[in-house]
């Protein structure tokens, strides 16, 4: 029972979706001759353990914590080799232990400039050229320090988000009011996309098609919690540099030439590696995963168009993503969440939410609901791909 209940908070940390996190532990839990029932939320677990006529019922408060790819797939290799009889409990048990306690590869202020360079990629995907590129890596930079230094206190971490959003709005506005052809809304939603929920929608919708409709509806709102406020803190920072909008919009971006699309995914699959904690050795993967969802869903664009052609990229991210697991019996996610930074619709949602503040409700609500198309398409190509590939693993 302790080694399912470490196991449930060690999966609650890394940001298992429900689906995958109840079926993990039933089958922990009929390894150990136990008869399990969970149920899982974004924030906490309830379980209910026992044999025959004996049971005992918990519920584990235990906050989602900060993704760490390296950890997890250190937690599918245990999870994997207990349900498979390879080792017994007590060893598993001191495997998690260790797993948990061991100290980060990436220390916090090499994290912080991948911020930037995870951000870069994007104002090109956006169509930004060189200038964009350059300020967008600057206010990556800007925003992983305040997630640093406001995320080390519990009373602080809360305002992560609008005091990026802050931060972010006054200074792409500055920014293309000082340098020519220059876009304020590519540098605004560039400079946040390392913030940007848009992952996080894609997994509530993921478990609201599985049937978890408790975890799916809370994670959901939690994603809406966190468009809000950084929507709130872009158009605060926005107000305050009022008298530098008329000009900032007066800029152009001008697009990069094609030949430096995998120069500027390899650069993003690199940030990607230390901002999710992954291993060294995952980079060629990471980049193989970008360059399928980039090149996939370009294609998918041109044969069915934006929308749908998002949904043929996740399909075919899916499908590297669950034979990657097969080859290596590594946690899908290794590949599929880099991959899904260049797909996730939450720039078109977080720009919805922009012109809504600004009171352009249609536009607004079209470009919304034009993300939450996306959103759907998107976990729609995942759900085919699963279904074609299954991984066969426990995470």
């Amino acid at each position: 029972m302790a080694l399912c209940l470490e196991l449930g908070r060690a999966f609650q940390a890394y940001g298992i979706p429900a689906h995958r996190f109840e079926d993990a532990l039933e089958r922990v839990s009929r390894r150990l001759g136990l008869d399990g029932q969970f149920l899982g939320l974004p924030t906490a677990f309830f379980a209910s353990l026992g044999r025959g006529h004996e049971r005992w019922a918990f519920i584990q408060r235990s906050p989602s914590g900060e993704t760490n790819l390296e950890k997890l797939s250190d937690l599918q290799e245990t999870t994997d080799a207990l349900i498979e009889g390879r080792i017994g409990a007590p060893e598993a048990h001191d495997r998690v232990r260790s797993i948990l306690s061991a100290p980060d590869r990436w220390g916090p202020w090499l994290t912080v400039p991948c911020f930037g360079l995870g951000s870069a990629p994007a104002a090109m995907f956006f169509g930004g050229g060189w200038r964009e590129m350059a300020l967008t890596a600057l206010l990556g930079v800007l925003v992983g320090l305040t997630a640093l230094l406001l995320g080390r206190k519990a009373g602080l971490s809360r305002i992560v988000y609008p005091v990026a959003g802050t931060l972010v709005g006054f200074l792409a506005v500055a920014a293309a009011a000082r340098f020519a052809h220059v876009s304020p809304q590519i540098l605004t939603v560039a400079g946040l996309i390392v913030l940007v929920p848009g992952l996080r929608l894609v997994v509530s919708m993921n478990e609201l098609a599985t049937g978890n409709l408790v975890a799916g509806t809370a994670r959901l709102l939690d994603t809406a919690m966190t468009f809000l406020s950084l929507g709130f803190g872009v158009a605060l920072g926005q107000r305050l540099a009022g008298p530098l909008v008329d000009r900032a919009l007066q800029g152009t971006p001008l697009p990069l030439p094609a030949w430096t699309v995998l120069p500027i995914l390899l650069l993003a699959a690199a940030a990607f590696v230390v901002i999710f904690r992954a291993r060294p050795r995952d980079l060629p993967w990471i980049f193989a995963a970008c360059i399928l969802a980039f090149y996939g869903t370009r294609q998918g664009a041109a044969l069915l168009g934006p929308q749908f052609g998002v949904g043929l990229g996740a399909f075919a991210l899916g499908l590297g993503s669950n034979l990657f697991t097969r080859l290596t019996h590594r946690p899908s996610v290794v590949t599929l969440l880099p991959g899904l930074m260049v797909l996730v619709p939450g720039g078109l949602g977080f720009r919805g939410l922009e012109f809504i503040i600004q009171k352009q409700l249609v536009v607004g609500l079209d470009t919304a609901f034009q993300a939450l198309f996306v959103a759907i398409a998107l976990l729609t190509g995942l759900l085919l791909a699963h279904a074609a590939v299954q991984p066969r693993t426990a995470l």
